[in-house]
């Protein structure tokens, strides 16, 4: 074992260096041999709090100041509407014209989480169409296109095809109105409630 000698010298005491250069003041210094404690751990979360964490702080990204921004700067270029985008832009209409726009994007992205999973049909229209999944009106019925939700459901819908976003809701491929409880919501990962609706994948 090697000792090891601390030698603390005092305010007013000199001490003669080796070369005979004369006395060299020395001032007392406080030494502490203590070891610093470690800064404080972060908790331990789990798999499912990470995720939620996570969720959390990719919807405070999106707000709907930004989303605004974007909703009219695409409303400033008007599109002929193909059939993949018609059909998103109605089924955000008719599921979340009440919502905000991160709700709106939420459930856009919805139906494209499902055309990417092989779950269910790869087409965004094959998708909505699907029975009991989505609102729906006949394909012929005409789209409000003078109605500013309307115009906010398209620019939604090409924002989120854009998928330049993060997901307001990570993964999710299911919502409900927070006012039911379906069965099949206890078979699915709850991920995030945004307005009036609740998010599964």
């Amino acid at each position: 074992m090697v000792a090891l000698s601390l030698l603390v010298v005092s305010k007013g005491i000199a001490a003669s260096p080796t070369d005979g250069a004369g006395p060299i003041a020395v001032d007392a210094t406080t030494i502490s041999t203590e070891t610093p404690a470690p800064p404080a751990a972060e908790p331990v979360l789990t798999a499912g709090e990470t995720q939620a964490r996570r969720a959390a702080e990719l919807r405070n990204l999106i707000t709907p100041a930004a989303l605004q921004r974007l909703v009219a700067l695409h409303a400033g270029h008007p599109r002929a509407l193909k059939p993949s985008l018609a059909c998103m832009a109605r089924t955000v209409y008719l599921e979340a014209a009440n919502q905000t726009l991160p709700g709106q994007l939420a459930v856009a992205q919805v139906i494209l989480n499902r055309t990417r999973t092989g779950d269910f049909p790869t087409h965004v229209c094959a998708v909505v169409s699907q029975p009991g999944q989505f609102a729906t009106t006949p394909a012929s019925a005409a789209p409000p296109v003078t109605a500013r939700p309307w115009d906010t459901a398209v620019a939604i819908a090409a924002i989120a095809q854009e998928d330049r976003l993060p997901q307001v809701a990570p993964g999710a491929l299911f919502f409900h109105a927070n006012y039911v409880r379906p069965a099949w919501s206890h078979h699915h990962e709850r991920i995030a409630q945004i307005g009036d609706h609740i998010f599964y994948r």
